[in-house]
């Protein structure tokens, strides 16, 4: 048997799993259910049978190969990177034990995820929230963190501060409603007129209908404008932003890595959040969850082997709130 390094550095000799690979980068297509060796757990490591996955607008762009400088061309390949499951298999170092239901995100650029087994670092996983269903809980690792990433961390948002967020309905921007009104600001959330009522549940004291009004013409100043639908850019935001005030974007590119420089020493700043998945983050959320004060909002969920169907979806920018694989 040829070891495959891309499911991590060992697999067991011979028991086999359901996974979905790609074998080249492209289209939904691209996408292959198959069965490949089961890996094992090394020192740190948990191995978790998963139960569902989250899938993510960074899968796809895995998946398209616009992260290959880091993902290499070693196929066959494993995407996703949230997982809900239970953990079979501890590694030494551990302090997750056999029988624990986690989630949490793989900090990987592939992320290994599509497969009925994945090895996970313990510190990128967390006992999952017991108030929602596994399948609900896998929506919640990389979005969330996204969100709080951004919000906390980059816009270092504070009580009273004005956050708008642009793509509030998406699976990113439910979790950044609610965190930023958890971080105590006002939230003006911008979406599509069909997804106004859902937004103004989770929390935002306004919204915008973005195919009435343009953002650039907004009367009002924002101490932050977390950009999660990524179709703007800072300099043709930044007149809303506050004098101190900070835009933060998801999407990597030429043009905001070339916007973060430059505004590195300004008092308006661009950023680009880079998220990692972090126990302490996670065991946020879960509290949050727990206690009623962060809803998780999934749209639809798929079959692992119906991986396909669901980039489709996550494609056209509608869902409402996250896509969910169930492996079964």
């Amino acid at each position: 048997m040829t070891a495959l390094p891309q499911y991590g550095k060992h697999v067991h000799p011979r028991a086999k799993m359901r996974a979905v690979v790609i074998d080249r980068y492209g289209g939904p297509e691209v996408l292959r259910p198959t069965t490949v060796p089961r890996p094992v757990p090394t020192r740190g490591q948990v191995l978790v049978r998963t139960r569902f996955i989250g899938v993510n607008p960074k899968d796809v762009i895995v998946r398209k190969g616009k992260f290959q400088v880091a993902t290499g061309k070693k196929f066959p390949l494993i995407v996703g990177h949230d997982i809900a499951g239970e953990v079979v298999e501890a590694g030494l170092g551990t302090d997750l034990a056999q029988g624990d239901l986690v989630y949490g995100m793989i900090n990987d650029f592939a992320g290994r995820g599509y497969a009925e087994y994945a090895t996970v670092d313990c510190q990128q996983l967390a006992k999952a929230p017991s108030s929602i269903e596994l399948r609900v809980a896998a929506a919640v690792p990389l979005a969330s963190q996204t969100a709080l990433q951004a919000l906390r961390d980059d816009a270092r948002v504070r009580p009273g501060d004005h956050v708008l967020i642009n793509g509030a309905s998406g699976g990113v921007g439910v979790f950044a409603v609610q965190i930023a009104k958890i971080l105590g600001a006002q939230v003006t959330a911008v979406c599509s007129h069909r997804n106004v009522g859902l937004v103004t549940e989770l929390g935002a004291d306004r919204v915008i209908d973005y195919t009435k009004t343009d953002l650039v013409d907004v009367d009002e100043r924002f101490d932050a404008i977390f950009d999660v639908f990524g179709n703007y850019h800072f300099d043709k935001l930044k007149h809303l932003l506050t004098p101190g005030g900070t835009y933060v974007h998801t999407i990597p590119s030429a043009r905001i890595f070339k916007d973060v420089a430059r505004t590195f020493v300004r008092r308006q700043r661009a950023k680009l959040v880079i998220v990692k998945s972090r126990r302490e983050q996670l065991d946020w959320m879960r509290q949050h969850i727990d206690a009623g004060r962060l809803r998780v909002v999934v749209d639809r969920s798929f079959s692992l082997d119906d991986a396909a169907e669901a980039h489709r979806y996550v494609e056209t920018k509608r869902a409402r709130g996250k896509v969910v694989l169930e492996v079964g």
